[in-house]
């Protein structure tokens, strides 16, 4: 059950965004609170940045 818990924001989140968010809670569980901040910093540029950029780039290029 324990490796389970550990598992599940790889399973229930994605390929990608799963890691960081598990980055994120195993970091601040164990005192890391900087390196937590880091994986919080890159989900937030995959989520948010990524799709903002590649809109932004794709109309530039039909215009």
């Amino acid at each position: 059950m324990s490796r389970m818990k550990r598992l599940a924001p790889f399973f229930l989140l994605g390929p990608v965004s799963g890691p960081l968010t598990a980055g994120i809670v195993f970091n601040l569980r164990g005192g890391r609170p900087v390196l937590a901040l880091l994986y919080a910093l890159a989900l937030a540029e995959f989520v948010f940045l990524l799709p903002v950029v590649t809109a932004r780039l794709g109309l530039h290029v039909l215009s």
